[in-house]
């Protein structure tokens, strides 16, 4: 009887702090039009649910409501754990009382359904919620599912750039106070009846469902409702990750070569010894390019070539490696998940087209080739009319010599196209030369890279300087024969820019990433003269890819653009969106 008057005096003081916040908060929100939501039916259900729990224990002469002890316990760790691991309590505190009392709502209906059982899923729910924080303070995102999709796609040099000395020891500090935490709990909540324990359940539940009612309906939050709206969350975050993951494998192997299509090539015959380059590169924001004004020289070579056609204002189709080549090589338009009428791909790679009229191609990629997940998967579809594969493992640099190799070992007169794919200025921007630093000091640190945004951004514009020296070396390497380069960046980075570090994901969606300035990437052609000589088309179309260079464009430019400045005729072929005619449409699609 004590027990129960002690428990009693708990719940008088917190509906006491009810009705205060009550007569504070009442006069504005009372005001407000009342919306029927799921949280106004629980407030009422549950209560309900309590008394008639209550009533079930009174009847059996159960304990009704566990010790006021108890209790007092459940109220600390879940204000502990919500000032620990809730991100709406660095947003706005004011409010906590709310996912507080859905906290306690939480520990005691998972004990008295799981019973010690329910440890397993407090210490995975702390980690994962300890390394969500520290994602959000360090790098400005939370876990959805492009972060999801990039954790699974990532190689080993991303990933050390995120197992800091800091980060590792927030992952085991994490364990460690999970295990404290299921070990008060378990102290607290183990001779507590199942019963009792369902009872302050629904009365927590219904009380933090009824504070809602008192914020007005346009400024209620999911994370009101923490932890109970996170798990669903972080579920659908890995579910929809995997699924998008598997879904775009499938659609890139479901598709049709361009080949089993009627096709002819007008300007070519063979024997030209031309070398088209496809180049997509990695992570190039166009405003970090010298070349489109930015205060540092990052481009120096590019800037002195005469025979360039820069295109400074590109928007990329995804924040997403994968999806972004699909809609460079294929006919693919934008976010391929989007599936609107005349986005989605109806055939394969481009590359295939340029094999079937007599050119030799050779991929070349940097060591993430390795992976055997979606990245590899689908860009091995998207080259696999290859003739020979390489990879650089260590610096980029390293393919340059391959591709001396190739060049020797052609016929003088054979058409070779180069696909490539290497880190450039990818996470962890670690690739520039060691030795002579173009913009020091330099520091690929992602511990915090708020605090040292200087290194930070130092080490990118190093990448992007280094990719320069690469484009000089593959340009000497090819020598005097006719060729043509077309580089495109895949994404952006985020380097402190709208709040976020890294390869940060805003929002849920890749309209979020368009409305940020990492959607904006390098885009140029570069040729020589005696490719602009080759034929009477190519002259044509070279002038008039420069007059539409002040034009936006965007990845789903590069497959049309490719066929048109060759003449390659297939029913797949798209004036509007051939950067070399005049009928070409700018880019009309979501950007910042």
């Amino acid at each position: 009887m004590f027990r129960w008057v002690k428990s009693r005096l708990f719940l008088l003081a917190l509906l006491l702090l009810a009705a205060a916040y009550m007569a504070w908060q009442g006069a504005y929100t009372w005001r407000v039009p009342f919306e029927w939501a799921w949280w106004r039916y629980g407030a009422i259900v549950l209560p309900l649910l309590a008394a008639a729990g209550m009533w079930v224990a009174h009847r059996w002469k159960k304990d009704v409501l566990p010790s006021a002890a108890s209790l007092w316990v459940l109220l600390i760790m879940a204000v502990a754990l919500n000032s620990a691991c809730n991100l709406y309590a660095f947003v706005e505190p004011w409010r906590l009382h709310v996912p507080v009392l859905v906290t306690m709502a939480s520990l005691c209906l998972l004990w008295a359904v799981l019973r010690a059982g329910a440890i397993a899923f407090w210490v995975v729910f702390l980690v994962l919620e300890i390394m969500q924080v520290c994602g959000f303070l360090q790098y400005g995102t939370r876990i959805n599912s492009l972060v999801v999709a990039e954790i699974l796609e990532a190689s080993w040099e991303d990933a050390l750039a995120y197992l800091t000395f800091t980060n590792l020891g927030m992952l085991a500090l994490s364990f460690v106070l999970g295990i404290l935490f299921c070990w008060g709990l378990r102290r607290t909540l183990r001779r507590q009846h199942s019963l009792s324990l369902f009872n302050a359940a629904c009365l927590f539940g219904g009380a933090g469902l009824a504070f809602a009612l008192l914020i007005p309906p346009n400024r209620v939050k999911q994370d009101f409702f923490w932890p109970v709206s996170e798990v669903p969350g972080l579920y659908t975050s890995v579910a929809e990750a995997l699924t998008i993951n598997e879904a775009t494998i499938n659609i890139v192997e479901s598709l049709e070569s361009p080949t089993n299509q009627p096709s002819k090539l007008h300007t070519l015959r063979g024997g030209e010894g031309v070398v088209l380059v496809v180049h997509v590169g990695e992570s190039i924001r166009a405003d970090r390019m010298s070349l489109n004004g930015y205060e540092r020289d990052t481009t120096p070579w590019l800037r002195q070539q005469k025979n360039l056609i820069n295109f400074p204002d590109c928007i990329s189709a995804a924040c997403d490696t994968c999806q972004a080549q699909i809609a460079m090589l294929t006919d693919a338009r934008r976010d391929i998940h989007e599936k609107r009428p005349g986005m989605l791909p109806r055939t394969g790679s481009v590359l295939d087209l340029f094999d079937a009229h007599g050119f030799d191609i050779y991929s070349f990629f940097g060591r993430r080739c390795a992976q055997k997940l979606k990245y590899d998967r689908v860009v091995l579809v998207l080259t696999q009319r290859s003739k020979q594969k390489f990879n650089a493992p260590g610096s980029p640099w390293t393919a340059v010599p391959q591709m001396q190799e190739v060049l020797q070992k052609a016929e003088q007169g054979q058409n070779l196209l180069f696909f490539i794919n290497n880190e450039g200025s990818h996470t962890p921007f670690e690739h520039y030369d060691r030795k002579n630093v173009p913009f020091a000091p330099a520091a690929s640190n992602f511990e915090d890279p708020s605090s040292q945004a200087q290194e930070v951004n130092n080490a990118y514009d190093s990448t992007i300087h280094y990719t320069d020296e690469f484009f000089r070396r593959v340009a000497e390497a090819i020598g005097q024969r006719p060729f043509v380069y077309l580089y495109v960046s895949d994404h952006g980075e985020y380097l402190g820019h709208d709040g976020m570090w890294g390869r940060a994901a805003l929002g849920e969606s890749h309209r979020a990433y368009h409305a940020t300035t990492g959607c904006r990437v390098g885009m140029f052609l570069l040729y020589n003269e005696a490719f602009e000589k080759l034929h009477p088309h190519f002259g044509a179309a070279l002038q008039q890819m420069r007059t539409n260079a002040s034009q936006t464009v965007a990845h789903e430019h590069v497959f049309h653009t490719l066929l048109g400045l060759f003449r390659l005729e297939t029913p797949y072929y798209s004036s509007a969106l051939d950067l070399s005619s005049p009928q070409v449409q700018p880019y009309d699609g979501p950007k910042p």
